[in-house]
């Protein structure tokens, strides 16, 4: 066929491969500019490297962090999704964030900003025996983990933790007020200032192991669903910001990540202005019932197409190795960093089926998938189904095709979200 589309993906550590791959396969040109030279080797074999604009493509942020870049090609007359100043800063800036909510209404915890230990140690100390989440701020943010404590003496024994890990000086953090409750993301997509329709919903787990112990990787696993419900509370919420994707003409992905409380008050927590690992690969590979390529164009040049998913639920299962999800965490302390073996063969995985695995850190070699290496993210395995049992028992039968030594995932997930949305149903939030 000739190709309509053409598109540059710019990412920092190759996340956008399994885009790519889905983009290839509909037969559009593509390729991948990957900055960071511990991921370069993803997509070897499968997809094309390199940044030059002469064809003037469309080009896609599979990550924020590079905004003065696409503005600056968006304003020479290119065309981008995803990916802008405005867009990192609502990720990378928690004040300027929490501004958004309160301007527009939406309800958040309670949380105190502090640049000294010791004014941090001194607000605990007058507030009584309270839970409270401390969030990294500015250079930090991103790169040391949030921390629940379980009441106010553990967080000063993590205070001086952290303090370790940050030093006493150019310090940025908070510490936010824990609710109790069920946590759950709704996004919408938006095309040059207007929200299409429908929204989304995901349930997420973050940590390593079962029974959600251990290190966080950022996601282990996740449940997405279209939500068409015309009364739900979750997305009156995130339709509140309808004037603000319209006054910055925003065209991408918008999540806004909640927690419902017992008492079914929601609370917004954060936003994630791009797409969301893994509930980007779940939703693209479970959900998603067209031409992905052509829906990106259609929205890149203004127009305002719907948004075409199944009804259903995808299931995502993040598969890994060592040593995430530390990795480099150790740098920071001066001890030997370990990375993720590469060349590691992955059998069972072929063309075949590679509609229902997202890659990150696959390559190609002499006709045989293999580890690119780099953190030890293999990819997520989707399944889709009328409801969540279905959708888990689809990605599963996917992480069983793929023989790898020392593969790492989590087997509770459809237990846990089963869970979560028997919790939210008590509270009325979702029907």
């Amino acid at each position: 066929m000739e190709h309509e589309v053409s598109f540059l993906i710019l990412s920092e550590g190759g996340d956008g491969l399994g885009m790519a791959l889905r983009l290839k396969a509909e037969g559009h040109d593509v390729s991948m500019w990957i900055r960071d030279p511990e991921a370069e080797r993803r997509g070897e074999g499968l997809i094309e490297k390199g940044h030059s604009l002469h064809l003037l493509p469309m080009m896609i942020a599979d990550c924020t962090g590079s905004g003065a870049l696409l503005d600056s090609y968006r304003n020479s007359g290119g065309r981008t999704f995803n990916g802008s100043q405005l867009q990192d800063k609502l990720e990378q800036d928690r004040s300027f964030a929490s501004s958004i909510f309160k301007r527009y209404k939406l309800k958040e915890p309670k949380a105190t900003e502090f640049t000294s230990w010791d004014e941090a140690k001194n607000f605990l100390a007058g507030n009584g025996d309270k839970t409270y989440v401390f969030k990294p701020e500015g250079k930090h943010s991103g790169s040391i983990p949030s921390y629940v404590s379980s009441n106010s003496d553990d967080m000063l024994f993590m205070l001086d933790h952290f303090k370790g890990l940050i030093g006493e000086h150019d310090i940025e953090f908070l510490l936010q007020e824990f609710i109790k409750g069920t946590c759950i993301s709704t996004e919408i997509w938006a095309s040059h200032g207007k929200i299409l329709i429908p929204t989304n919903h995901t349930l997420e787990r973050k940590q390593l192991m079962n029974g959600d112990i251990g290190p966080s990787g950022g996601c282990t696993g996740n449940a997405v669903w279209v939500c068409r419900e015309t009364d739900c509370p979750l997305c009156e919420q995130v339709s509140k910001l309808a004037p603000f994707v319209e006054e910055h003409n925003y065209t991408g992905c918008l999540d806004v990540n909640s927690v419902v409380s017992t008492e079914g008050d929601i609370y917004a927590l954060e936003f994630t202005p791009r797409f969301g690992y893994d509930a980007f690969p779940t939703l693209l590979y479970g959900l998603f019932d067209g031409n992905f390529g052509e829906f990106i164009g259609a929205c890149c040049r203004g127009e305002s197409p719907e948004l075409p998913l199944k009804d259903g639920v995808a299931a995502g299962v993040r598969i890994s190795t060592a040593p995430w999800p530390s990795g480099d965490s150790n740098a920071k302390s001066g001890a030997q960093v370990h990375h993720a073996e590469s060349g590691l063969p992955l059998r069972g995985l072929r063309y075949s089926n590679l509609d229902g695995f997202y890659a990150y850190e696959v390559s190609l070699q002499e006709d045989t998938f293999i580890t690119s290496g780099g953190y030890g993210t293999i990819g997520v395995a989707v399944g889709f189904g009328s409801d969540i049992t279905e959708a888990f028992e689809e990605a599963y039968k996917m992480v069983d095709k793929i023989k790898l030594p020392e593969k790492q995932y989590r087997t509770d997930l459809e237990e846990v979200f089963k869970k979560d949305l028997t919790r939210l149903k008590r509270t009325a939030v979702l029907v």
